[in-house]
């Protein structure tokens, strides 16, 4: 029999044994677990060819039949980057489950599945938004044989949803979009992220700030500083999940850097490239479908970016998802679907009513102005007139001795 000292020696290999063991089981967090009520699903996948390029795409539908389903329409989504591949967008496939059609995924030309020759040079229509909006989407629509549906972008994504409404020659079909972290102008989304109110990056420590704005003065984007700043600004401002989930990991190795940097930039936080001159706010009152606007609290689309688009939509409601950095459909995964359900919903049964028309006196046509003040203007409106009507009442019934309760108006942000 092993002596006591033996025994214990023994019981401690056991004991480190048995941990190292439990901790090679955990790997990472899925996408799928984090996706409050996820339901069983159908996935058919395609392609189809462009310009020598084939296009991947995933085809999402609940198994077996839909009772009461909130959505009748497909919904395509449009991924960011530009060049990440469809997968970090993976929980929105949840909106499947509560619909009696499809969500649609697809690896844009370049990125993840849809991939290039890597020893061949960039074809340069691949860093065209014009290529991604007028030529890529509306063939895969065609492809799909689509006669009605709705559009989900997010972030760059966003971008060829706007360019895909304001450009393409045949939209008939589109019944709303969902622009999820928005930008209608790239130099503002650079300053609002610097703002001292309301900017992330202007958050930060002021050394922080100024090693920054060294850095890309330099161009010092490759170097080992840089790269550790962003890493860590990654997870306040980006994806706030970690460590990251399966499908972020997953689309980041599906990269494609050159045409991320080509259109974008080196940086999240910086905009330039192909995409650095990109404003089309002046062309917001041009769509003239319900758009819904959502962003995170903690989103590198800071709220100014995201204010200035809803007044120029016509038809728009801004949402705000409090726990969520940039990937908010990650962040907020339960949030985000039950947003875009809610939305989706109240445009196909012809109940949704922009803000804009129920904040506002409809009988008069008010010059561009902040919709907040619309909105005290109205609550004082008509608390002037249950005033008078309670006045009138008192006069009636002889009792006109009654206290007034205070009533606080508050700006709707």
């Amino acid at each position: 029999m092993p002596s006591s000292g033996t025994q214990i020696v023994l019981l401690a290999i056991c004991v480190f044994v048995c941990t190292a063991t439990k901790a090679l089981e955990w790997k990472q967090w899925t996408c799928d677990e984090l996706t409050p009520d996820l339901c069983e699903l159908d996935v058919k996948t395609g392609s189809f060819s462009i310009r020598s390029i084939d296009i991947h795409y995933w085809r999402y539908k609940r198994s077996g039949p839909v009772s009461n389903p909130q959505i009748d329409l497909p919904i395509i989504t449009l991924h960011g980057g530009p060049g990440w591949p469809h997968d970090y967008m993976s929980p929105l496939k949840q909106l499947a489950c509560r619909s009696s059609s499809e969500v649609i995924f697809y690896d844009q030309a370049g990125a993840g599945k849809s991939r290039i020759d890597p020893n061949k040079s960039l074809p340069k229509h691949l860093l065209d938004a014009k290529y991604y909006s007028e030529e890529e989407l509306p063939a895969l629509i065609r492809h799909l044989k689509l006669d009605r549906y709705h559009v989900f972008g997010h972030s760059w994504g966003t971008i060829l949803a706007q360019l895909f409404v304001l450009n393409s020659k045949n939209t008939s079909g589109l019944q709303s979009l969902i622009l999820a972290g928005p930008l209608s102008d790239g130099k503002s989304y650079v300053d609002a992220q610097w703002d001292k109110e309301e900017g992330n990056l202007g958050s930060l420590p002021p050394f922080v700030q100024e090693r920054i704005k060294s850095l890309e003065k330099d161009d010092a984007y490759e170097g080992w500083e840089y790269k550790a700043i962003n890493n860590v600004l990654t997870t306040f401002f980006t994806l706030r999940t970690a460590p990251a989930p399966d499908c972020f990991t997953k689309a980041g190795d599906g990269l494609n850097r050159e045409i991320y940097v080509g259109m974008q930039g080196p940086s999240e936080f910086a905009f330039s490239g192909t995409l650095g001159r990109f404003n089309v706010t002046g062309r917001l009152h041009e769509i003239n479908i319900p758009v819904l606007l959502t962003h995170g609290k903690f989103d590198t689309m800071r709220p100014s970016i995201v204010k200035a688009m809803d007044r120029e939509i016509k038809l728009s409601e801004r949402k705000m998802l409090p726990h969520s950095g940039h990937i908010a459909m990650i962040d907020d995964a339960g949030l985000m679907n039950d947003l875009v359900a809610d939305f989706v919903h109240r445009v196909e049964t012809n109940s949704f009513t922009s803000k804009k028309t129920t904040e506002v006196d409809t009988g008069a046509v008010k010059e561009k102005s902040d919709v907040r003040k619309d909105k005290i203007v109205v609550s004082m409106h008509v608390y002037a007139v249950h005033l008078i009507m309670a006045l009138t009442l008192g006069v009636v019934l002889g009792k006109l001795n009654w206290n007034c309760n205070k009533t606080e108006y508050r700006r709707i942000e």
